[in-house]
């Protein structure tokens, strides 16, 4: 039985009775799960002899109403397609750097029984492809203490774009503290940090500050932004992660 069948097969024992009744639009879990199997695939990349990277962190984003129509089942369904995305990638030999999320967010430009999927590398305790837990190079192990959360901010490699704001230099480095809940980050003159580098869009991510979460979301970028050598649509930041916007490296810090 393949992992499609198997997830539908768990489904069926969960669907019942006002269950049931969210799945009468168009939208179809199944479909769904086609296409977070579709994402990994499509993003698998290989980082190392025999061990090929996917995504760990997926975002279904839906119309309204099918949001609030799965607003009560969310938590089970992506319970379920989270297990569906780890059972593919041992069937595929896929590795992940993380725990393995699916969230459901609605988009007022979508229709009713239309999806979009988002994707992204959440780093974190290295899971491979034999079921193994592994902490990744340089990551505090468990007893390791309790790392306190710092000021989030932006390091900014030298080589890359000349950046404008409110920067402070370090040597060859460059910080950018992230001040405010939103930051937009590109080559326009309007942006919070203004990165002269003509691989940059004029608005190119933004970053949003949510409690102790920094998520960074691409603004539609002509040449794309890559996070730990993945290009990503939308990703949580974590300490030590590195972004590149055309030929800028920076490191997120919260250290």
């Amino acid at each position: 039985m393949g992992v499609l069948q198997r997830f539908e097969r768990r489904l069926e024992g969960m669907i019942e009775g006002t269950f049931a009744m969210a799945f009468k639009s168009e939208l179809q879990p199944v479909e769904v799960a086609s296409a977070v199997q579709r994402e990994m695939d499509e993003r698998a990349a290989i980082v190392a002899q025999g061990r090929t990277l996917v995504p760990n962190d997926f975002i279904v984003e839906l119309s309204d109403s099918d949001k609030e129509r799965l607003e009560v089942y969310a938590d089970s369904l992506g319970q379920e397609l989270s297990k569906l995305a780890r059972d593919y990638a041992t069937e595929q030999g896929y590795s992940f750097v993380g725990p393995v999320r699916v969230h459901f967010r609605s988009d007022e430009g979508l229709k009713t029984g239309r999806f979009r999927i988002r994707s992204g590398v959440v780093r974190g305790s290295m899971i491979d492809k034999d079921g193994e837990v592994r902490q990744p190079v340089g990551d505090p192990g468990p007893g390791s203490g309790q790392q306190q959360s710092g000021r989030p901010r932006l390091l900014i490699s030298p080589g890359g774009a000349t950046a404008e704001g409110s920067i402070a230099s370090h040597g060859m480095q460059q910080s950018f503290e992230l001040t405010t809940p939103v930051t937009l980050l590109g080559r326009g003159t309007d942006c919070d940090l203004r990165l002269v580098d003509n691989g940059v869009s004029r608005h190119h991510v933004e970053i949003r500050l949510d409690g102790d979460e920094a998520i960074l979301v691409d603004k539609g970028s002509t040449n794309g932004t890559f996070v730990n050598g993945q290009q990503v649509g939308q990703v949580r930041l974590v300490d030590g992660s590195r972004v590149s916007l055309g030929r800028t490296t920076m490191t997120f810090r919260r250290d």
